[in-house]
């Protein structure tokens, strides 16, 4: 588990804070400045850096070598982060998006002054990340979850300015409007010699999704293991039971199939209409099927 982990107290004396400014509670202007002077107070000479245009904070993270990377937004931010740290980086988070899911896992506040407080007194440990691979080979780190088929394409239809200007309302919204436009594919999840035929899965590294509301319960962000969750079909649609679970926030029955796994898990769907399933990693869609997806254990130092 992650809390028998080894773990070290400490922060890095020299940083970077990587900020979207277009953030769902960023704040007005000057607002990374702040949590800057806030943490050099604390001993830590800190440097902001805003992001301009999509996976430059990737850009921004592996420029600053072995530092203490703290990223200053929502998942997606964060994601960028993680896909450009070094292997000597820690991780900070500053959590300012909509559904914060890595932050809520590791247990942060979600006031971004008390996790400038946390970020000074906290400890950091090695914890695990997801690590997809698309049909040319290239890879995406995933520090939460991806999601193949229905909410993939959920995440498609929100886009950024509705998710700006509805913020909590647009997910359950655009759910239940890809819910009513039906006619999934069926995807196919190999783990070694099993196939298993589901409608929508999700990979996860942790037990949130989507900001609170809990998707597995078979790992942790130390697990060593990814468990995949499997939520199947009745006739065209996706089991009703299911939607409205994900528009309330609540829980997902355990009775659903899931199993958890330390091999390379593929996606795949029928050739005819496979090219069409999107896949999301971490909130943002990244790739179509086929894809791999397997875990890196202990990859990445964290403040918690």
């Amino acid at each position: 588990m992650m809390m028998e982990k080894e773990r070290t107290r400490g922060v890095a004396t020299k940083a970077v804070i990587i900020g979207n400014p277009n953030s769902g509670s960023a704040g007005d202007e000057g607002y990374l400045e702040r949590f800057a002077e806030a943490l050099r107070t604390g001993g830590i000479e800190v440097e902001v850096l805003n992001t301009e245009r999509p996976d430059h904070a990737t850009e921004l993270a592996a420029l600053a070598g072995d530092k203490l990377v703290i990223a200053a937004g929502g998942d997606g931010t964060v994601n960028e982060v993680v896909n450009g740290l070094s292997g000597g980086a820690t991780l900070g988070i500053l959590p300012l998006g909509t559904a914060n899911v890595l932050a809520r896992e590791l247990g942060l506040p979600m006031n971004p002054e008390e996790a400038c407080a946390r970020i000074l007194t906290g400890t950091a440990f090695r914890m695990d990340v997801g690590v997809a691979t698309d049909e040319e080979g290239t890879e995406r780190r995933f520090a939460c979850m991806a999601g193949v088929g229905f909410d993939a394409d959920v995440v498609r239809e929100v886009g950024p300015r509705l998710k700006r200007y509805l913020r909590s309302l647009a997910f359950p919204l655009a759910a239940l409007k890809v819910y009513l436009q039906g006619d999934q594919p069926d995807l196919q999840i190999v783990d070694g010699d099993t196939t298993y035929v589901t409608q929508f899965a999700v990979v996860a590294n942790g037990r949130y999704y989507g900001g609170e509301f809990e998707m597995a319960e078979g790992v942790s962000l130390g697990s060593g293991e990814l468990e995949v969750v499997l939520i199947e079909k009745v006739g065209l649609l996706m089991r009703p039971d299911v939607l409205a679970r994900i528009l309330a926030k609540s829980p997902l029955d355990r009775a659903m199939k899931s199993f958890t796994s330390r091999k390379n898990i593929v996606a795949k769907s029928p050739a005819a209409r496979g090219a069409r399933v999107p896949v999301q990693i971490d909130g943002e869609v990244w790739g179509r099927l086929p894809m791999s997806f397997r875990i890196e254990p202990a990859a990445l130092n964290v403040i918690r």
